[in-house]
């Protein structure tokens, strides 16, 4: 438990660094994070279990597309959206032909590696020790590490529905890999949220 829980809290802290206080470009931060988020915690699963509930994950998927996409156009009159672009450009030094691979790696490459990470080794992990307190760390650590990635994007209000957000989104991944053993269904359902940002960054950064 004490590994896990001392290499979740170093991650977040070395990612919170390099997103919020040295401010990497987007792809020298992704050299960064993957091997924080594959190498030391695939060791440690030892192996990893592909199967789903297909019907069930094709629901959940569709949920949290539309729930995203919905959110944003409920929400997007309190989003300031040059501070958006501006910081896309900018800190994260994404264009027009990098966000397009940017847009492929982050739903199925970062998705995977996230699941990797904060299900298959902190959710999982914990599950040995205490149900309860997995759920409560794998999505906590998820939407903690989030929030520092658009930290100055938002107002707080919208931060902290975001953070809730992303919290009941963990609880919902966990919940598929507790139920199938696998990361599976949690990873497409984690490809549904992504496809549905990637779509309103587009939309945002004018880049439809």
């Amino acid at each position: 438990m004490k590994k896990i829980l001392l290499y979740t809290l170093t991650t977040i802290i070395i990612l919170y660094f390099v997103e919020q206080v040295v401010m990497l470009p987007y792809v020298v931060k992704t050299l960064v994070k993957l091997p924080l988020f594959v190498v030391y915690p695939l060791y440690s699963m030892k192996k990893i279990n592909f199967r789903s509930s297909y019907k069930k994950t094709g629901i959940a998927s569709l949920f949290v597309f539309t729930v995203i996409i919905v959110a944003f156009f409920i929400f997007r009159g309190f989003i300031d959206i040059e501070a958006i672009r501006y910081d896309m450009s900018h800190r994260m030094q994404i264009d027009k032909s990098l966000f397009i691979l940017a847009a492929l790696y982050t739903v199925f490459i970062n998705a995977f590696a996230e699941e990797i990470f904060f299900r298959g080794f902190i959710f999982k992990g914990m599950l040995k020790y205490s149900r309860k307190f997995a759920y409560v760390l794998s999505a906590l650590a998820f939407s903690i590490y989030h929030v520092a990635i658009f930290l100055t994007w938002f107002s707080l209000p919208i931060t902290l529905l975001i953070l809730f957000g992303l919290f009941v989104g963990g609880l919902i991944f966990n919940y598929f890999v507790e139920e199938t053993d696998s990361i599976l269904a949690s990873y497409m359902i984690h490809i549904s949220a992504d496809i549905a940002i990637v779509l309103i960054g587009i939309h945002v950064l004018g880049f439809a």
